[in-house]
């Protein structure tokens, strides 16, 4: 996919997500791009998950989808994850009919937990399951939106 302009989304809430091999964080932006809430955690591994991800994008009234990728991952460690990254992202584009922008990812888990910790919640919460996937997605959302409003236009990545 090329390059994406502000004119294109302009209007359209937008649903960021930060995959992992358990857990998919979600985050919503609304219609303006001026605000992204972050939403919950789906189970990846939920025989549920695709239906619970579609009623998010139903009742959130999606138009597009920014799903985080590691830009730089050349690592065998992570061979697996982009695996079935790219799994994911085939399957979100045959089962919804609006587009799939892959952004960076980089650095959005670690600055997920300094953004908790920031905002004073403890360290005990912080660990639990699913509260740095959902600020991640977030983050990964707000990203994106903070390129598009700076130079009016955004260069998704490429899943190799």
């Amino acid at each position: 996919m090329g390059v994406v302009t502000r004119e294109q989304l302009q209007g359209k809430r937008l649903l960021g997500l930060d995959f992992g091999l358990r857990r998919v964080g979600w985050a919503v932006c609304d219609e303006l791009h001026l605000s992204v809430m972050p939403g919950g955690v789906l189970a990846y591994d939920s025989p549920r998950f695709w239906e619970e991800l579609q009623e998010v994008v139903r009742v959130e009234h999606v138009e597009g989808i920014v799903v985080g990728i590691p830009a730089e991952s050349d690592s065998p460690r992570t061979a697996p994850v982009l695996q079935a990254l790219r799994r994911f992202v085939e399957q979100l584009e045959q089962r919804f009919p609006f587009p799939v922008y892959l952004y960076d990812e980089t650095g959005s888990t670690r600055r997920a937990h300094e953004a908790m910790r920031q905002m004073g919640v403890g360290k005990k919460r912080r660990r639990q399951r699913g509260q740095s996937d959902r600020i991640a997605a977030a983050l990964i959302l707000w990203d994106f939106l903070q390129e598009l409003h700076t130079w009016g236009k955004v260069y998704p990545e490429k899943l190799e």
